[in-house]
């Protein structure tokens, strides 16, 4: 994070404020992303909106195109520790975010608080997941 500082004759300095870059750069760091396999999850929090996933591609005419991805987040406890997971908001009851969204439906509109567990599947360049109650 940049501070800016307004000089005397108007300049304007730039500082980093470091303590804020590490708590950032330390938060980053606590995003669950599953290798294959079958995990016990449960939720801290409520799904929340997050930072939209951007994909850089090109055009036909190769101009340089921005693809922007709505995406969720939610708190959960995975192996005794705390993580963000964030995913893409999918637009069927098979994707994640429906099958999420199922599992509050049937928990009084919740999901804090709500064991599950989630099974990773890959083709190896996707991953698949299946929540599991």
């Amino acid at each position: 994070m940049l501070i800016l500082i307004q000089m005397k004759g108007g300049k304007v300095k730039m500082e980093m404020d470091y303590q804020a870059e590490l708590k950032r750069l330390q938060e980053g760091g606590n995003f669950w992303k599953p290798k294959v396999g079958q995990y016990k999850v449960k939720a801290l929090s409520e799904l929340e909106d997050t930072e939209d996933f951007i994909r850089k591609t090109k055009n036909e005419k190769m101009e340089e195109i921005e693809e922007r991805f709505s995406q969720l987040k939610i708190k959960i406890l995975v192996a005794g520790e705390e993580k963000t997971w964030t995913f893409g908001k999918g637009k069927t009851p098979a994707s994640t975010y429906g099958q999420l969204v199922e599992l509050a439906t049937k928990n009084a509109n919740q999901l804090k608080g709500v064991s599950f567990s989630v099974v990773v599947k890959s083709d190896g360049t996707k991953n698949d997941y299946t929540i599991v109650i």
